[in-house]
């Protein structure tokens, strides 16, 4: 499991625990907290009608985001990533192959996040994608429900859990979009694309992994500059959508070989408003617009 006593990792905690000097206590304590999404009390009280009941609701997003953002709570009390939003911690740890169960718990705390941030909530609404966001996809899959297919179809034929996204890789010619999957708690983020291990780290005493990893601190990847957008070889991608196909999310509602009614219940869903706020589009006439959506806090003052 991903979620795992911190008592059972004492070098990775060592090794995340700031020097005593390095930074001065804040006035005022932030803390990683459970995002709130729009009409939650709704939400809480009745689910998303059309695709989770209240208990599912309950399960997939408010219990299982608490799991993450305590655990996120645990690593970061009293050190240098305790201001630092999970998207920033996701890039930082993904070169520390020491970090491997700190990177799994932020990166699915933003993964869980911004899948739900782009269902439509409200009931009897449906959202419409724009004309020009309907061009972008027939000029990159020849139609909207080829698109549509495709990526159910990806996202039913994963075994084992993960996120199926939709990006925009930006420094391609007509910046195209793309399907992409990322298992367990993988993540599209272009900055995150240093991690490469063929092993759970998790799984993996501090000696063993040395040798599997020449990321971060033990190769000379610990050499580029933290800011760096993305790796050697990698492609800078935005993230517009996802869905999450762990086994806890639609379990409950749909039940077992329930998988691809929960997909397309799913997809009738769509917030395609807030899907295309991340996107740079080329409307008809030609000129470029840039849109630009960043996540919401996951932290508030106590």
């Amino acid at each position: 499991m991903i979620i795992r006593s911190l008592l059972r990792r004492p070098v990775a905690v060592r090794c995340l625990a700031a020097p005593a000097k390095s930074f001065a206590a804040p006035l005022a304590r932030w803390k990683h907290t459970v995002p709130t999404l729009a009409d939650h009390e709704q939400l809480e009280q009745h689910g998303i009608p059309g695709l989770f009941s209240s208990e599912g609701f309950k399960t997939a997003y408010i219990d299982y985001q608490k799991l993450l953002v305590n655990d996120l709570n645990d690593v970061t009390q009293g050190t240098e990533h305790e201001n630092k939003d999970p998207k920033s911690l996701v890039i930082e740890w993904a070169r520390d192959p020491e970090a491997a169960h700190f990177f799994n718990v932020a990166s699915m705390a933003y993964n869980n996040h911004f899948f739900f941030s782009r269902i439509a909530s409200q009931p009897n609404v449906t959202s419409q994608p724009s004309s020009d966001f309907v061009n972008a996809v027939k000029r990159d899959f020849g139609s909207f429900d080829t698109f549509r297919n495709d990526f159910l179809d990806h996202a039913e034929a994963m075994f084992g859990p993960g996120f199926v996204w939709l990006v925009q890789a930006n420094d391609m010619p007509n910046r195209p979009l793309r399907i992409l999957n990322t298992y367990i708690a993988g993540s599209p983020l272009s900055g995150a694309h240093y991690r490469r291990q063929a092993k759970d780290l998790n799984t993996e005493n501090v000696d063993s992994f040395r040798e599997l990893n020449p990321v971060g601190a033990f190769g000379s990847a610990a050499q580029k500059p933290r800011e760096s957008k993305k790796a050697l070889g990698g492609v800078d991608v935005v993230p517009l959508l996802c869905v999450n196909t762990w086994e806890h999310v639609w379990l409950k509602d749909y039940g077992i070989g329930g998988k691809r009614a929960f997909l397309e219940a799913w997809w009738d869903k769509i917030n395609w408003n807030v899907v295309q706020e991340g996107a740079t589009l080329t409307p008809a006439g030609g000129h470029r617009q840039f849109h630009y959506s960043g996540m919401n806090s996951f932290k508030t003052t106590l």
